[in-house]
């Protein structure tokens, strides 16, 4: 070797081992190496949104990473859809959603996201029960009464939620088609300010899985809840089952989606992130509390099977009730 090509060489050497070393910090880099968003589509304070508040305050401890979450709430969830597919699939930008998951194509056929062939799904991390209920002002008393009265006066009474797809919206939706009555629908922006127009008596009546304090002073009265089996949080209310409508349920289904070509290790560790804060005794207090069961099969492919299933039940309710009210 001659004078001239030994530095050459030398820096040759360097070079190889820095790419070789940098190989090996990317090598050994174990994800999150920065804090994670979680795009919420349900403004604050609604069902959806104190859930991943919940949760997420147990991921961040447990992937040693701040998980962030961020309300786009608006045109039937199509905002929040559009963000996540929109973002740069790292594993660093999640979306959390409700019930509007399954019915998006069918509501919204203008819009080109499909949530079962371009998200990838992550876990389903809730369930919420929902009750019906009617303004004190409503002149009715029970389901029997409310039915009565709906039929005789047909669209009369107004029934409202944050956006069309919205766990409210599809509750009134199948009810309407079970019962045969006829119900306005009024679109908010967030599930607060529905409540706010409830409470004051703007709004006759709203499917909801909160306002305990209203009922208990008297304020709105609850006629059923939407599960097929009583719900702890309502015990003493029957359900629609119950009271004739057989097979009518209409939950809060929350679920966790990444942008499709997010990588595996990602998905498996928000999968993981999950589990272990579900299966915290004192996170599992605090969705009780609000009246959010934990799911009982997590992970990507139970909630594959669940979006088709709920994409093909609302489907033919939704077609029935063509003005999407």
């Amino acid at each position: 070797m001659t004078h001239r090509s030994r530095p050459l060489a030398a820096a040759f050497v360097l070079m190889v081992a820095g790419v070789l070393a940098l190989g090996l910090r990317l090598a050994a880099a174990a994800y999150p190496e920065r804090y994670i968003t979680i795009i919420c589509a349900s403004g604050a304070g609604g069902i959806v949104d104190v859930t991943t508040r919940i949760l997420a305050d147990h991921m961040s401890r447990t992937l040693g990473r701040t998980v962030v979450v961020q309300n786009e709430p608006g045109a039937g969830t199509t905002l929040a859809i559009s963000s996540l597919t929109k973002a740069a699939p790292d594993g660093y930008t999640a979306l959390t959603i409700g019930p509007a998951a399954g019915v998006i194509a069918e509501l919204y056929p203008k819009f080109t996201v499909d949530m079962q062939r371009d998200v990838r799904p992550v876990s389903i991390v809730g369930n919420a029960p929902q009750v019906l209920l009617v303004h004190k002002d409503v002149p009715v008393t029970d389901y029997a009464s409310l039915v009565t009265y709906l039929k005789a006066h047909p669209g009369d009474l107004t029934t409202g939620s944050n956006g069309r797809g919205s766990a409210g919206h599809l509750a009134g939706a199948l009810f309407k088609a079970m019962a045969g009555v006829d119900i306005r629908y009024v679109p908010y922006r967030t599930t607060p300010q529905a409540q706010s127009d409830l409470i004051g008596g703007r709004l006759s009546m709203m499917w909801l899985s909160t306002l305990t304090d209203y009922i208990k002073a008297g304020t709105l009265r609850p006629i059923a809840v939407t599960s097929l089996e009583r719900w702890k949080l309502f015990p003493d209310v029957p359900t629609f089952d119950e009271l004739g409508l057989k097979g009518y349920e209409a939950t809060t289904w929350i679920s966790m989606h990444m942008p499709k070509a997010a990588p595996k290790e990602a998905i498996n560790a928000l999968t993981s992130a999950l589990d272990a804060a579900l299966a915290d005794p004192a996170v599992r207090e605090r969705l009780d509390q609000v009246g959010v069961l934990a799911p009982r099969v997590t992970g990507p492919d139970f909630l594959a099977k669940y979006l088709k299933a709920e994409v093909d039940k609302w489907a033919e309710i939704l077609r029935a009730n063509k003005d999407g009210d």
